[in-house]
């Protein structure tokens, strides 16, 4: 039996006329009627009572229509999700990121949802290391992730640039007054530098010891509090330590905390978007798109806007080209 056997008698029950239904379906009613007769002999059912005057359907066939019908829409809404799928209009997209995204991510997603509803999205807090893995397994389509060693070591990823911006220190408001000249990263030489207990702790570990290495010549003296950005932050105001971290956290408020970009560091700070080489969904490319706008939003609005914190330089913020992400 094929999805043409069903829709060809579901044409005759309702016409009850072999010829009107062969001029609606565009065949021959010889044909139509020998297609018929192939399903009822398939079934072993008398599905339609026929004459040379008259077409009845039979109660039998009243029941088998009733099913039909259903058949041949649910196969109709099949093709029509799996064409929304392959626009990228339905399905799942799984994202693994840093922590490192709260400027942009959060209006990604909402843009991402308002245009594409049908796609059901999860977000998962992962390192680099993390995410390269999840990728290759298929736990996750996409990762935001940033400058790091553990992303040349897969063949089967590519890593493209999303954002480059200058590192900022974040520390209580009485341990840099705002009438104080900026700092750079060796006056912090002495203090503690706050890291994540998670599974990205080492990681971030990693990326400020090369920072304060590179930049001033000190290898950083660590302190493990909190398991989020927000606790980070918290420690900070209440004088803990102090926190290295990208340009773009700039414009996250906390009370008691002043970020400052650093003067005349060398690093700058290169936000990555990892992908499969392979071909993806499209939900993938869509999300992108989104993405890369928000981004672009998010630079616009630190132009426009006066800095919220002190020390915040925005020239030195600067937007990877969209053309430069494939």
């Amino acid at each position: 039996m094929e999805l043409r056997h069903l829709r060809y008698f579901v044409a005759v029950a309702e016409a009850l006329n072999f010829r009107k239904a062969a001029r609606r379906l565009s065949v021959s009613a010889a044909a139509l009627s020998q297609q018929v007769a192939d399903l009822e002999n398939e079934l072993g059912l008398k599905l339609l009572n026929r004459n040379s005057r008259r077409v009845e359907i039979t109660e039998v066939g009243r029941v088998f229509l009733s099913g039909a019908r259903r058949t041949l829409v649910g196969a109709q809404e099949a093709v029509s999700q799996a064409q929304e799928a392959a626009r990228g209009e339905r399905g799942r997209l799984a994202i693994g990121s840093i922590h490192l995204v709260h400027a942009f991510l959060p209006d990604a997603l909402a843009r991402f949802r308002e245009r594409f509803p049908l796609v059901e999205v999860t977000v998962l807090n992962m390192d680099n290391r993390t995410q390269v893995e999840a990728l290759e397994n298929g736990r996750i389509m996409i990762g935001i992730g940033y400058a790091g060693s553990d992303l040349a070591e897969s063949e089967s990823l590519t890593v493209t640039p999303l954002l480059r911006c200058s590192f900022s220190i974040a520390c209580a408001e009485h341990r840099w007054p705002a009438k104080r000249a900026r700092p750079k990263l060796a006056d912090f030489r002495e203090d503690n530098f706050l890291t994540p207990c998670t599974e990205a702790g080492d990681e971030y570990m990693h990326l400020v010891r090369t920072v304060c290495q590179r930049d001033a010549g000190f290898e950083p003296h660590f302190l493990t509090l909190g398991n989020s950005l927000e606790s980070l932050l918290s420690m900070v105001a209440a004088g803990r330590g102090v926190l290295l971290s990208p340009e773009i956290l700039s414009r996250h408020r906390t009370i008691g905390v002043s970020f400052h970009v650093l003067d005349g560091a060398k690093e700058k700070f290169e936000m990555l978007l990892i992908r499969k080489k392979c071909s993806e969904p499209a939900t993938v490319d869509n999300f992108v798109k989104i993405l890369k706008e928000s981004v672009r939003q998010n630079q616009k609005q630190m132009e426009r806007t006066p800095a919220p914190i002190t020390g915040i330089d925005r020239r030195k913020l600067c937007l990877i080209s969209p053309s430069s992400i494939e």
